[in-house]
């Protein structure tokens, strides 16, 4: 008996070899793949690996236009040329396969890993159905669980439903993209890139509401006063009760009546809050937890705790559980982690408590919230280091005792004018010393007073604008996406990375380009079911129904492709139009993108980043040649993008080169930076 199971890449492929060897593992290669033999309880067992999709969804070849509805699985070495590695997996899977008796799947218990071994199974061996290992970390002992309670069948449910959301998936961004390309190329007569699709569409109306509400903020003037009390020797800031005054004539009669007089305490309220620990972290907490504390973007965080994950220190990120059943054994777990001596200390604490973990409302039915499997970490990079001890804290945290903070309250009686002071002061620590150093709340401890004491106060009136909503973050539009039902846990940091690389956003702070904004316009007004995050929803709970056998995978697609013709048939009506509007704003994207900055000899045009035809170089210049004449060098290699930041010797906006795989190299394009003549010097 030969049993070949299928791992989803290299790495958990040796990670199941060694788990399952009963004696000593052996390492083969065929066509440059590393693949493993072991015998296991009498049985010979080859652990072959797959390298994330070996299969995707393709337009048929001579098939033309859109919307694009009768796609075929193919390699994806024959549709990708950044794939083409992938063929040599494809022939080692073929290959073992034709000796194999049973085929066991053994890739990420989730949809996608479903489909990608359901792909192998019935692509590469020749078979309809597989055994299934179904584990949530990749150690030892969870893998020898999962080989020993393999089930007898693929799960359907989740293949199903995978499958689904590649169709809807295809026929959405494939027919959507080629329409919308299709447009501006007959209005224009240029190819400009274009991508819209089922969750892309939605995500970038949300991002673009909130541009229009920035742009339409009108800014209201304000005014605040305010005592700065002496308080035993330190100073705090008392606000008047009003807080915001809209009568500038009021302030200033307010102020002037109260101005360094002195502050009576008349009334003073102090209050216990019981602050509970933190609940466990889904993929997007975590996500929006490590760009708040780690400056770490959601997409990095995913890669990042892929790798964890792969080198068996964490649980499987791809979760959206927030509870942790006790058949994890964290006594167990919470032994191997006193064992490095960075949690020996706060371990040791933790084994005291009844470890009860205070648990989120969200489960998932595949997997547990994400935890730390108290394998020992070593080799780990800077990042790694960081995200690991963030989960590790938070695994800590959960087990904690409440903590308790101290609330102050103190009314000042100023020439009977009233200004508040709030106080904050965590008394007893709980569970925050077990997640320091994450826990970010505000320390405010007031002296202790007593009513009708009196201190000196300095008064100041300051003069504020109302400001428009906070613009959404990478980690803040990933939770409203979230909230909204739009998208997975796993692709929503991808979808706004791609609203990125199309140039519908740009910055940290996310602003939605001209181009981000025609697009929405466009298709609110001529198809607007593109944008809909109702629909894209019904689909995504759909697509959850077919897992658990409410609803038929063919019975969503078949909706799907009716939908889809009608829109392609409302946006043909207007399709002049949407390719004029969009090629119009494209154009006018690209002159945003590659503005640095007002020229700084003429100041009447712009430095613009230009690519000369005749030289094959490109260099920044002012737009208002040959009037102005001047020039400024680029790198000639890498993707060119002005930064938000601002050199501190010179004041010019940085520019980012990117090139794949590094990072960006950040650099003051001004060659007459003084930091570049003291380096010179």
């Amino acid at each position: 008996m030969t049993q070949l199971i299928i791992a989803e890449k290299p790495a958990a492929a040796s990670r199941i070899a060694q788990a399952l060897a009963e004696n000593k593992v052996v390492a083969k290669k065929k066509y440059q793949v590393t693949y493993y033999s072991l015998r296991n309880k009498g049985k010979d067992i080859i652990v072959a690996p797959a390298v994330g999709h070996l299969f995707s969804l393709a337009q048929k070849s001579g098939s033309q236009g859109y919307p694009v509805l009768d796609p075929e699985w193919r390699a994806s070495y024959e549709t990708n040329k950044s794939s083409a590695f992938t063929k040599a997996y494809v022939n080692l899977l073929k290959f073992l396969a034709k000796s194999a008796d049973e085929v066991i799947v053994a890739t990420d218990y989730d949809r996608e890993g479903s489909v990608i071994g359901y792909n192998c199974v019935r692509f590469l061996t020749g078979k309809k159905d597989a055994k299934r290992m179904k584990f949530s970390t990749l150690t030892y002992t969870d893998l020898k669980y999962a080989y020993d309670n393999m089930t007898n069948t693929l799960d359907w449910g989740q293949v199903n439903s995978g499958i689904a959301r590649h169709y809807l998936d295809f026929f959405w961004g494939i027919s959507l993209s080629k329409a919308a390309m299709s447009a501006v190329s007959q209005a224009s007569q240029k190819f400009i890139k274009l991508s819209i699709g089922r969750v892309q569409g939605p995500a970038l109306h949300i991002l673009t509401d909130r541009e229009l509400e920035i742009e339409k903020f009108v800014p209201k003037d304000y005014w605040e006063i305010l005592a700065l009390v002496n308080l035993k020797g330190k100073e705090f800031e008392a606000l008047h009760k009003q807080d915001k005054f809209w009568d500038e004539a009021k302030a200033n009669e307010i102020y002037k009546k109260v101005k360094d007089k002195d502050a009576k305490v008349s009334a003073l309220q102090i209050d216990i809050k019981h602050l509970s620990p933190p609940v466990p972290f889904d993929l997007t907490s975590l996500q929006v937890e490590a760009y708040g504390k780690l400056k770490i973007t959601p997409k990095q965080t995913l890669m990042i705790s892929q790798s964890l994950y792969t080198k068996a220190l964490i649980s499987y990120p791809r979760t959206s559980s927030q509870k942790l059943p006790a058949k994890l054994g964290f006594k167990k777990i919470l032994q191997k982690l006193s064992k490095n001596p960075s949690y020996s200390k706060i371990a040791s604490e933790v084994l005291k408590t009844s470890l009860k973990p205070n648990e989120g409302k969200k489960d998932d039915p595949a997997h547990p919230a994400i935890y730390p499997t108290g394998e020992l970490a070593k080799g780990l990079k800077p990042k790694e280091r960081k995200l690991y001890d963030l989960i590790v804290k938070r695994f800590f945290a959960v087990f904690g005792e409440k903590a308790e903070a101290e609330l102050t309250h103190v009314e000042f009686d100023i020439e009977k004018e009233i200004f508040v002071l709030h106080g904050q002061h965590i008394i007893k620590k709980g569970w925050i010393e077990w997640y320091s150093p994450y826990y970010m709340g505000k320390e405010v401890e007031i002296p202790k007073l007593k009513t009708g004491e009196i201190y000196h106060q300095k008064t100041s009136i300051i003069k504020k604008q109302t400001k428009p909503p906070a613009r959404y973050t990478a980690a803040s539009i990933i939770k409203e996406l979230e909230k909204e039902g739009l998208g997975t846990k796993a692709t929503r940091a991808t979808i706004i990375d791609t609203l990125y690389s199309r140039g519908y956003i740009s910055g940290t702070s996310i602003k939605v380009s001209t181009l981000g904004k025609e697009m929405v316009s466009v298709f609110s007004k001529y198809a607007p079911e593109i944008l809909s995050r109702a629909l894209t929803s019904e689909f995504e709970q759909e697509m959850k129904e077919i897992r658990t056998g409410k609803v038929k995978k063919e019975d969503i697609i078949e909706r799907a492709k009716k939908l889809l013709i009608k829109i392609c048939k409302d946006f043909d009506k207007h399709k002049e139009k949407i390719g004029k509007e969009i090629s119009e704003a494209a154009i006018e994207t690209q002159k945003e993108e590659s503005t640095l900055m007002r020229c700084p000899k003429c100041n009447k045009g712009n430095l613009r980043m230009i690519f000369s035809k005749k030289t094959r170089k490109r260099f920044l210049a002012c737009d208002k040649y040959p009037d102005c004449k001047t020039t400024w060098p680029l790198p000639q290699r890498g993707l060119i993008k002005v930064t938000t930041q601002k050199c501190p010797d010179c004041n010019t906006p940085k520019i980012g080169i990117y090139s794949r795989g590094r990072r960006p190299w950040i650099i003051c394009p001004n060659p007459d930076c003084p930091s570049k003549k003291s380096k010179k010097n």
